[in-house]
């Protein structure tokens, strides 16, 4: 059993997403996908996590949409989007825009309540459901809390509904640009619930459909809670008839959707994990072609004249090893110049921009910049993840968004960057991408040595100073990554870095984390 269309309070569900998880792992379900109204926020919050549940996870999310011309009556379109990488620019730029439509429309649905006589605010929703992200659900329980409405369901019914008197229009994108915009994400663009949609005659639905087709569509929501046998069947055969994939899901509310339970929805649905790994087989053959770098340059601010060295910069040695008539080397030798590149590039623009620092300081500075977890917050940003080609093992473990693989990739792309374009070119194109961090730590009057800090503690309140001691390199020669152990009194911390030092100062740091919170 699956469970494709699941909303958390990063919408309009009642549950949050690690609740999700836990809700899911203990159902039994063996994939779901969260698939907030226009949010991905949820998502964003559990990544660190998905690893630690038995349970297949997909990127998900529902985008509202207007209708094509000639199709304007038959309601709100609502599109869903799976697999897509989570750092799209544009995804996350077309769904902040829906977030700060949200903002303001809230406010509106308030103040039309307010007009109407009924005692209710957002402070109010906000301090109930703790959540920055209400909607029409919260407010609408809140009503039913306060003796306004007698269910969740009147308060739709008789004010929040479309032409109902609190009711205001919310953010919508054409079913074009929705579709464009997941498809351009590395995602699968699937039609919702398509029982719920308002038209005149059946044949009008087909019609509809290859509308939706020519911009791209790739899926139906075939199983869904509030489709009856004979709607599902029909269904079936036309995605069957236009080729499309079949999904299915409860659309789970948590209790802002009474009766609908996660899985099964009304006890009525049971969609089978098979149709999870046909949309995981598109998926992989999406990202096989690796036809879309002109993606990952445009981010990159830098269009290849010699796109090979892309390629090479892409590719990890677990594709290499499962792989080689694609590859003839792994990015490793690149990693090796790119860590050269990003160092002396990085230093020079410290010394140019702060010309008043010493060289220790210097250092220190250069070392907050470059290193692995800020390397990958920078793949991140470029939505680098997505392209590095790996091997199955990897891409099942979450290997996309790794640290260790993304600052690697990283560094080999800033090294196909200079073997491309020089180091002018490389140099202007580190500072764009790094300027903001380098403005945040030459703001601050000092860099912070936790390690000098904690051995001051440690010899004031503990008559002693901590032990440390290096657990495991992990990385090839020229790229290792140290684990240190720190041991003081009663704390045990952990820290990891690319040279012994770096790793001691993330040990400290994570130590002194321990004494506060103790």
């Amino acid at each position: 059993m699956i469970d494709l269309h699941v909303h958390s309070t990063a919408s309009d569900g009642s549950l949050s997403p690690l609740e999700i998880l836990e809700l899911a792992r203990d159902r039994g379900i063996k994939a779901i996908a969260i698939t907030d109204h226009d949010s991905i926020d949820g998502i964003k919050e559990i990544t660190d996590q998905l690893q630690a549940f038995p349970v297949e996870f997909m990127t998900g999310v529902e985008i509202s949409c207007t209708p094509p011309r000639d199709f304007e009556t038959i309601g709100s379109v609502h599109l869903l989007g799976y697999g897509f990488s989570l750092y799209d620019r544009n995804l996350n730029l077309m769904l902040s825009a829906a977030k700060l439509s949200r903002e303001q429309r809230n406010p509106k649905i308030i103040s039309k309540l307010n007009q109407a006589g009924l005692d209710i605010s957002l402070a109010e929703i906000f301090a109930r459901f703790g959540t920055g992200q209400a909607g029409r659900p919260h407010i609408a329980e809140l009503m039913k809390e306060k003796g306004f409405v007698s269910s969740f369901k009147e308060a739709f019914d008789t004010w929040l509904g479309k032409g109902k008197p609190a009711y205001v229009d919310k953010f919508k994108v054409s079913c074009k640009k929705a579709i464009q915009t997941i498809l351009d994400a590395g995602g699968i663009p699937v039609l919702a619930h398509p029982g719920l949609l308002a038209f005149n005659r059946t044949r009008d639905l087909e019609v509809f459909l290859d509308i939706l087709i020519s911009y791209g569509l790739q899926g139906m929501e075939v199983f869904y809670t509030d489709h009856d046998t004979h709607q599902t069947e029909y269904f079936a055969n036309l995605a069957r008839k236009k080729k499309l994939l079949v999904t299915g899901g409860s659309d789970f509310h948590g209790s802002f959707n009474a009766g609908v339970k996660l899985g099964s929805g009304k006890d009525n649905i049971q969609v089978q994990y098979a149709l999870f790994k046909a949309l995981t087989s598109r998926l992989d053959a999406m990202h096989s072609l690796h036809d879309r770098l002109d993606i990952l340059e445009a981010n990159l601010g830098h269009q290849f004249i010699d796109r090979s060295l892309l390629h090479t910069a892409l590719c990890h040695r677990s594709f290499l090893n499962e792989n080689q008539r694609f590859c003839d080397t792994d990015n490793e030798r690149l990693e090796f110049l790119g860590d050269a590149v990003l160092g002396l590039c990085i230093g020079h623009i410290l010394m140019k921009q702060g010309p008043s620092r010493k060289e220790g300081e210097l250092s220190k500075l250069r070392a907050t910049l470059v290193n692995e977890p800020g390397l990958a917050d920078m793949a991140r940003f470029i939505d680098l993840g997505r392209f590095v080609r790996l091997g199955k093992g990897e891409t099942i473990s979450g290997g996309r968004d790794k640290n260790s693989i993304l600052s690697d990739a990283f560094e080999a792309v800033m090294a196909a960057v200079f073997l491309d374009a020089g180091f002018d070119t490389t140099c202007d194109l580190i500072q764009d991408l790094f300027q903001k961090a380098v403005d945040t730590v030459l703001s601050c009057d000092h860099t912070f040595d936790y390690k000098s800090s904690l051995q001051e503690y440690a010899q004031e309140i503990f008559a002693t100073t901590p032990v440390y001691t290096v657990i495991q390199e992990m990385g090839p020669d020229h790229d290792k990554t140290f684990e240190i152990c720190l041991e003081l009194a009663h704390i045990n911390a952990r820290g990891f870095g690319k040279t012994k030092k770096a790793a001691e100062q993330d040990a400290a740091k994570n130590a002194i984390n321990l004494l506060k919170n103790a």
